[in-house]
Formats: C-alpha cells, sequence, structure tokens
C-alpha cells in the first residue's frame, strides 16, 4: 500500500471512529432486549459461572416471579427462554431456569471481557461497573471497532481486486454510514457480528493473492499455472474461513444458510484447485471452537444440540407470533414484502436504497456465466454475494416476525450489507468508463440520501417504536429540531443541543460529499463525470425528499415525546419539550 493509500485510509478509519462512536445512542430505562439480555447471559457467565440469568419461581399466591441477582440489579428484560423444573411443562407458567432467548455466541464474546471488566473497575474504581459502563465497553469491543475494521478490510479487498478508488470509496461509506451495519454496527446485538463473521469468511475465499492468475477460479488449470501461494498461507486461510462461518451460526442462527453458501464457494474456489485433505482439516479446526461452544451450550440448557432458546421462548406472544410455518418460516406475503422493503416505517431499500442496485448485478452476473460455462474469481465473488443477498432477502420477506420489534430497517437482514456493497462493486467496476461514471452517479446519489437517513436515525434512537408510520418525519426530524441528541463528551461538558454532536454530523456530511463528488474523481471522458455528478445530485435529492416528507401523522408526535421522556440524561443542555 502505497502512502496515499495509507493515508486515505486512515483519514476514512477516523471518520468511521467519530460517526460510529461519538455519541451514546443508549436508553437505560427501555432495557432494550435485543442488546440487554445478551449482556446478562454475559454477566451470569462471568459473575456466576453459569448460563441462567435468573430462575422463575411459584409464590404463596401462585403466581410466578423472576428473581436473581441480575433481575435485582437491571430489573425485567424481555428475549428471554425458560425451561421449566418439571418435564412437560411449557413457559410462560412453570418454575424454571431463565436463559438469554438468543443464540450464545455474543453472550460467549462478551463474557471474558465483562470478567476483565469486573476487575479493573473493582481494582481502580473501588465498585462494581454500572449498566452504562458495561454497555459502553462492550459496544467498543464488539461492535464498534469490529465494524470499522469490517469497512477497512472492504475497502482493501476492493482495492486489491483492481476496483477504482472513488468507487471503492463511495460503496464503503454507503455501506458503513447508510445501512443496517451502521445501526447495529453501534450495539451488543447479533446482526453486525453476524455480518463481520460471514464477510470475514468471504475474505479469505476471495481475496486476490499476488501472483493468483485470474482465469477461471472455477475450472483453474494446474496448481503450478494457478500460482496459489504456499500450503501454509493457505491453510492459514482455510483455518480462517472456518473459525469465520462457524462463528456466525453461534452468534445468530439464521445465518447458517449463508455460511453454507460461503462454505460451498470456499470450496469450490480454494480446495478444489489444490485437492488437498490438510485445507479441510484446516477449515474444520478452524471451526471447531465455536462447533464445540454451540454444542456445549445446547446440550447443557436445552438438553440437545439442535434444540434453540426458540423452542422455550417465556413470553407467550412470542411463542404464538412463531408458531406458522417452520420455525417461524412460511410462504412471503404482500405486506411482509412492502413493509420489510419499501415501506416509510422500515423498509430496506426505503431507509438505503442504493441496496437494490446489488440487485441490478445479478442479470449481468448470470448473463455472463451463461455465455462462458465459467466464471473469474472476480465473477463468482459477485455471484456468491449475491446469493448471500438473496438468501436475506428470502429470509425476511419469509419469516413472520418479519416486523421485528422497535428498529431502524428489518435488523434481521443486517449482515447483507456488505455483500451488497461488495457486488455493487465488483459488478461496476466491470462497466465501461462511460457507464461506470453513470453507475456511480447513481450509486453516490442514493448512498447520500441512505446515510442522512440511516445515520440521522441512528443518531437519535435505537429503534422506531410501532405507531409511526414515516418515522423520519415523526421522530427523528421533531427530536432534532428540538435538540434532542444522546449523551456525547461535549454535552457532558455543557455543549447545548445540536452542537454536541456536530462532530457527527460533520462526519456524516463529509460521508455524504464524497459520495456526491465520486463521479468526478473517476478515470472517465469529462462529459460522462459531469453526468454522473448530476445524476448523483438529482437522485439524492428527490429521495431525499421522498424519505423526510412522508409521515401519516402530524404534530404532536406521541413516539418522539415517548423517547424523549426515556432520556440520559432527562433534561440535556439546549433542549425544547414537546
Amino acid at each position: 500500500m502505497n502512502a496515499r493509500a495509507r493515508r486515505t485510509e486512515l483519514a476514512l478509519g477516523l471518520l468511521l471512529l467519530v460517526a460510529y462512536g461519538w455519541l451514546f445512542v443508549f436508553f437505560p430505562r427501555l432495557n432494550n432486549p435485543n442488546e440487554l439480555v445478551r449482556v446478562y447471559m454475559a454477566r451470569a457467565i462471568a459473575e456466576q459461572h453459569s448460563y441462567a440469568i435468573g430462575q422463575r419461581v411459584q409464590m404463596p399466591n401462585r403466581r410466578f416471579t423472576d428473581v436473581g441477582p441480575l433481575i435485582a440489579e437491571w430489573g425485567w428484560v424481555n428475549d428471554k427462554s425458560l425451561v421449566c423444573d418439571l418435564p412437560g411443562l411449557k413457559g410462560p407458567n412453570c418454575a424454571g431456569a431463565l436463559y438469554s432467548g438468543k443464540a450464545p455466541g455474543v453472550s460467549l464474546l462478551a463474557a471474558p471481557i465483562v470478567w476483565i471488566h469486573d476487575a479493573l473497575s473493582q481494582a481502580i474504581l473501588q465498585r462494581p461497573p454500572t449498566k452504562d459502563e458495561y454497555v459502553l465497553v462492550l459496544r467498543w469491543l464488539l461492535a464498534i471497532l469490529p465494524s470499522i475494521a469490517l469497512w477497512l478490510a472492504a475497502r482493501r479487498f476492493l482495492l486489491a481486486s483492481g476496483v477504482d478508488e472513488p468507487l471503492t470509496l463511495t460503496v464503503v461509506l454507503a455501506g458503513a454510514c447508510g445501512s443496517l451495519s451502521y445501526t447495529f454496527g453501534q450495539m451488543v446485538a447479533s446482526h453486525q457480528l453476524t455480518g463481520i463473521a460471514l464477510a470475514a469468511g468471504f475474505f479469505a475465499t476471495f481475496w486476490p493473492d499476488a501472483n493468483r492468475a485470474q482465469s477461471g477460479a472455477a475450472s483453474p488449470p494446474d496448481r503450478a499455472q494457478q500460482g496459489f501461494p504456499h500450503d501454509k498461507q493457505e491453510r492459514w486461510r482455510a483455518a480462517i474461513a472456518g473459525f469465520a462461518l462457524s462463528a456466525s451460526v453461534c452468534i445468530e442462527y439464521q445465518s447458517a444458510p449463508a455460511a453454507m453458501i460461503l462454505t460451498a464457494a470456499w470450496l469450490l474456489v480454494r480446495w478444489r484447485p489444490l485437492r488437498s485433505r490438510e485445507l479441510l482439516v484446516a477449515f474444520a479446526l478452524g471451526a471447531l471452537p465455536f462447533a464445540a461452544l454451540f454444542v456445549q451450550f445446547h446440550t447443557a440448557v436445552y438438553g440437545a444440540p439442535w434444540r434453540t432458546g426458540y423452542s422455550f421462548l417465556e413470553n407467550a406472544g412470542f411463542q404464538r407470533d412463531i408458531a406458522p410455518g417452520f420455525m417461524g418460516i412460511s410462504i412471503p406475503t404482500g405486506e411482509r414484502v412492502w413493509g420489510s422493503f419499501f415501506s416509510p416505517a422500515m423498509g430496506l431499500f426505503f431507509f438505503a436504497p442504493w441496496t437494490a442496485l446489488a440487485l441490478g448485478a445479478l442479470p449481468g452476473a448470470w448473463r455472463t456465466w451463461r455465455s462462458q460455462r465459467s466464471l473469474d474469481a472476480a465473477g463468482l465473488a459477485i455471484l456468491t454475494a449475491l446469493a448471500v443477498v438473496l438468501y436475506y432477502l428470502a429470509f425476511q420477506s419469509t419469516h413472520a416476525l418479519w416486523r421485528s420489534g422497535w428498529t431502524v430497517g428489518p435488523r434481521y437482514i443486517t449482515p447483507l450489507a456488505p455483500f451488497a456493497a461488495l457486488a455493487v462493486a465488483l459488478s461496476l467496476q466491470r462497466l465501461g468508463a462511460s457507464a461506470r461514471a453513470l453507475g456511480v452517479g447513481l450509486l453516490g446519489g442514493s448512498a447520500a440520501a441512505a446515510i442522512a437517513a440511516t445515520g440521522l436515525a441512528s443518531s437519535v434512537c435505537q429503534g422506531f417504536p410501532d405507531e409511526p408510520t414515516g418515522p423520519l418525519a415523526e421522530v427523528v426530524a421533531p427530536l432534532l429540531s428540538h435538540g434532542w441528541v444522546p449523551r456525547n463528551l461535549l454535552q457532558l461538558a455543557g455543549v447545548p443541543g445540536l452542537w454536541s454532536a456536530l462532530p457527527t454530523f460533520l462526519a456524516l456530511a463529509l460521508a455524504i460529499l464524497a459520495c456526491l463528488v465520486a463521479p468526478l474523481l473517476l478515470e472517465a471522458p469529462s462529459r460522462a463525470r459531469r453526468i454522473g455528478l448530476a445524476c448523483a445530485l438529482v437522485v439524492a435529492a428527490a429521495l431525499s425528499i421522498g424519505q423526510w416528507s412522508t409521515s401519516a401523522h402530524d404534530a404532536p408526535w406521541p413516539s418522539a415525546g415517548f423517547l424523549s421522556s426515556q432520556w440520559t440524561p432527562l433534561s440535556p443542555p439546549g433542549v425544547t419539550r414537546f
């Protein structure tokens, strides 16, 4: 990497560091279960050496209540599973042990951090950490820093794959600041970590070798002609791929089909040319740690490796919601498709319209394969990324819990963000210079609108309540116009209202500017670059007007008022009441 590329990477890293880390968007009184039930279990493992976060007991009046040190300290939390003491009984009305109803991976990763944090807090502060301190530390170590690493790695991968730098920067900023990745990259939840793990498996499979020939990766020539690196490097790649893909399933159950797609790609790209048993052994050994943890946890808690918390949900409403079909999977409906992808309340393409460009790459990649009957490494990478994207779109549209509670966008499909970005970038790079300038203009304009919508929404809340049908106009705009921004260092120093969030807004504004001017920086005819810039500006303006003017409810805005009532501190400097 030359000096200019290193400076660009450093500047991008600093921008993402501010965008992701400046605001502490956390509302302790809401007890967001998607995040906190995992922290409960991490504390149970570290402090009580148990997976159980509490017990449900029957009181003398025959009513049931939840008890335990964590529940007594932090209160009730949702998204639990309940294993009844008496066989044959099913929650919620039974006595038994309470666990996190989520896949165990996040809590298992968080437990050693909690243990170290406890020890340091006792040694330095002479007290245990507060809830806010637990969440802050875990967010930085399990969400913010890994998310920044993901997008810097994506940039390096695309540059190594021959993608133009302006196109690379645009798609990285779109994914990092204008997608679900931004929202859940600031939260101790499974969605972003799953995407990071799956992307790591993708990189281990498709990262270009310095000397690797670009002829058909699916049916390569002999090993010497292919120019594969030393066996040791290949074994390390195999181990990393196995480790990452196994981790993704332990972190989030629904990633299993995506992990299978990427495993098939690894077998095709990395194992098939060498036919080496050592690579299969390395892949299996890499997968072993998380596979063993997965089996041990589910056997110890639920009695068998194939039983999950979904079969033991203690919330009767969740039991009813997930009952249709197989584990909640059933035939797609118009409501699910509209609500998940197009609705102003949470639609993927509404909040991150640039992701729709990934679907536009599918016909071209398919035609290339049909005409050539083989694909080069980049072509196979595009199809693999698109396969992951299509899987997650299908999952979202078939799942009974598609609404997924309070959320900014359809949170279950957060892992598709890096794959959509990779597919878009690799596909646009294959176009001619003039067509690429127009494509980058379309990408840059839709990315700019996405960064404004998703970035500002994620700057004021972790998730929208169910009530607003146009949350950008009904929640985000009112909160910001009244000066409600989450905690940050300037606010703690007394800087009022929006001024305290200025670093975040500047980072998002720089990202938007970079996306809009990207067509001008391409190596293309000047006329094509000007048309690309005009396209970016028009698309950004049109999409932004549509996003921020969509509202079905006029003032007063009850959801915005409710969220402000849950704020910490209750009256930050420089705000006005609803």
